[in-house]
């Protein structure tokens, strides 16, 4: 496993790398996220999947992907309401619609598993991306 996380200063990320790190060191990671100077970590598996966590501050997008294919799921609020929100992922604002945002607690859920199996949690919903 390995952790990549951004750290942005003056309008350009500097990227930090972590081979095979703990469970304290990966949720420290997510939780540091702020939308302003750390907007993203990525966690990659040994077989080529990774898991994206992006944003901060209770608002988070995650998706799980594939380095050697396009495919990758999103997971999704199942009690969001309709409509759009800006989100800073990977240093720049998106609008994202509001279903693809969760909460803090629900991607560490996400996280954890991954960390644990290199599988999405199944108990979350998770759709096409």
């Amino acid at each position: 496993m390995r952790l990549e996380r951004d750290r942005w200063r003056d309008g350009r990320a500097e990227r930090r790398w972590h081979d095979d790190p703990t469970s304290d060191q990966i949720e420290a990671a997510v939780r540091a996220l702020d939308q302003e100077t750390r907007t993203e970590v990525v966690l990659t598996g040994h077989d080529d999947q990774y898991l994206a966590v992006e944003g901060g501050n209770g608002r988070y997008l995650v998706q799980l992907g594939s380095d050697v294919d396009d495919d990758r799921i999103v997971l999704r609020s199942v009690d969001a309401a309709p409509g759009d929100e800006v989100v800073v992922a990977a240093g720049q604002p998106r609008r994202v619609a509001r279903r693809d945002i969760v909460d803090l607690d629900t991607a560490l859920r996400a996280v954890r598993s991954f960390a644990k199996d290199g599988r999405p949690d199944p108990t979350l919903h998770w759709a096409s991306g």
